[in-house]
């Protein structure tokens, strides 16, 4: 379907309208929703309803490889909340749980098609009936740091993940070593929650060992890691800046006390030099694995 818009959402932003030479031509301007092969939806009057949504009556025509299609690019990723709120002290977000999949409720294809694409998880021995479906290619799951271990060991298959770091010191000693053990893990953004009721102005300082655990060495993990903290710069650390962010506090304490270092001390600009395998990074007894 050469110059067909693309679908990412359910309601689809597809609108119809008719011409001379195409009865029915879609272009993505106002919402319409499906009517699926077993549903019993019919048009509504603009005026009694949303004034934009309409009913595409002829989605039960379309092929089904092209119907099933929709259905898996109307997929929307949500955010699973895993575990229990951390203490009140810590002034975390703690946002409510995503909602079934509605895909699964849309009617009998979208279920039978779309359900191999979802797990169902979390299912505990005391509560064997209650469960979350999540679909861990498009799914984050959203959690604190001390239930990390309990995540790793009932979903090894986890792809995204939000954590709350509430402790950068537990967090190297005791967790770092799980994100490792993920196989699948693509994303970790972690939440710098460690100073609640306070900015802190160092607050990268903490996690600088950990991501020179993950990165600092000639085979890094292959997943991405943030930490993030929105209240002070540099705001956020990455594999891309976690360096860079390390030499400017080096460069900031040889400029406002000299005597500390060497005649003739200079921190460089590269990350050639600091990061080749067995050597140390300048002015530090840290070093590489090689």
């Amino acid at each position: 379907m050469r110059g067909a818009p693309k679908i990412s959402s359910y309601p689809l932003p597809i609108t119809c309208q008719k011409t001379s030479n195409h009865p029915l031509r879609l272009s993505p301007t106002s919402p319409l929703r499906l009517t699926g092969t077993n549903c019993r939806t019919r048009a509504r009057s603009p005026a009694k309803n949303h004034p934009t949504m309409l009913t595409f009556h002829c989605f039960p025509l379309l092929p089904l490889e092209l119907r099933q299609r929709i259905w898996e690019l109307s997929m929307e990723s949500r955010q699973i909340v895993y575990g229990k709120e951390p203490p009140s002290y810590y002034q975390c977000p703690w946002p409510a749980s995503a909602p079934p999949p509605p895909l699964l409720q849309t009617c009998h294809e979208s279920r039978g098609h779309l359900k191999r694409h979802y797990t169902k998880a979390f299912v505990t021995e005391m509560a064997p009936e209650k469960y979350t479906w999540v679909n861990f290619d498009i799914d984050t799951i959203y959690l604190v740091q001390h239930n990390l271990k309990n995540l790793h060991a009932e979903c090894p298959m986890v792809r995204k993940i939000i954590l709350l770091g509430i402790d950068s010191e537990m967090f190297f000693h005791f967790y770092h070593g799980l994100l490792w053990g993920m196989k699948h893990l693509e994303t970790v953004d972690i939440l710098h929650m460690e100073s609640p009721g306070k900015v802190d102005d160092e607050w990268w300082t903490g996690w600088d060992s950990m991501m020179e655990a993950y990165y600092f060495r000639d085979d890094p993990v292959p997943f991405y890691t943030r930490i993030l903290y929105p209240e002070y710069p540099p705001y956020e650390i990455n594999p891309d800046n976690y360096l860079k962010v390390e030499r400017e506090k080096r460069r900031k304490l040889l400029a406002e006390h000299p005597d500390w270092y060497e005649t003739g001390f200079e921190i460089s600009d590269s990350d050639d030099v600091v990061c080749g395998p067995n050597r140390f990074r300048t002015g530090y007894r840290r070093h590489v694995e090689g």
